[in-house]
């Protein structure tokens, strides 16, 4: 994963003011999918993508 979706996703959540924890829910994967995420590591192809009512990211967790 690189650093860039990375830091995007981090900069997201904040700026929506939400807790990892809340964005997992929202985006309906485990809060350790979006630390991972925004760790940097790796995660499937099928989980990144651009959920509904989130429309200011291009692309986020599934």
């Amino acid at each position: 994963m690189t650093t860039e979706l990375a830091d995007s996703v981090r900069k997201y959540r904040r700026r929506a003011g939400m807790s990892q924890e809340e964005l997992a829910h929202a985006a309906g994967v485990s809060p350790g999918t979006v630390r991972k995420v925004e760790q940097g590591g790796t995660v499937r192809m099928e989980t990144l993508h651009a959920p509904p009512g989130y429309p200011g990211m291009r692309r986020t967790l599934r």
